[in-house]
């Protein structure tokens, strides 16, 4: 006997879709969608250790450097032994970094106003703020500064 589909899988399908609407947005700029998140949050906290940033993402330190790697590669970030550590690494967004940050957000911009496009003002803010309620309810949530 076949089950009807699952209740969730309009969201997936719609989430697959607009991340494959982002990646071809942000092909250009080099950048894929999970670096602009680590660009975007060195911007929010500043520099960082490499570690904390996967603690904050909750990916492996591996998975951590490959993206970081990368970011290095293009010059969007620097890696530099920490002073107060020897044994760990900051990362910090570097002007190139900065200004392809808005690139990304530009794109993020227009992913929003697609959504406001298709649901109209008001149920796309309400999918945004139950986007962000479930978010927060899976454990996810804005990377904090390595002090707080």
């Amino acid at each position: 006997m076949i089950r009807n589909p699952a209740k969730i899988h309009p969201f997936l399908h719609a989430a697959t879709l607009m991340e494959k609407r982002v990646t071809t947005l942000l092909r250009a700029s080099g950048v894929r969608h999970r670096q602009g998140l680590i660009l975007d949050a060195l911007h929010r906290i500043g520099p960082t250790s490499q570690r904390h940033l996967a603690k904050e993402f909750g990916i492996s330190p591996g998975s951590m450097s490959s993206m970081t790697d990368r970011l290095l590669a293009l010059g969007f970030i620097t890696r530099n032994t920490n002073a107060d550590d020897r044994r760990s690494d900051v990362l910090e967004l570097t002007p190139n970094g900065l200004a392809i940050l808005t690139v990304v957000l530009d794109v993020w911009q227009g992913a929003d106003e697609s959504i406001e496009t298709a649901l109209g003002p008001t149920k796309a803010a309400q999918f945004f703020a139950l986007a962000a309620e479930l978010c927060n309810a899976q454990g996810g949530r804005a990377p904090q500064h390595e002090d707080a």
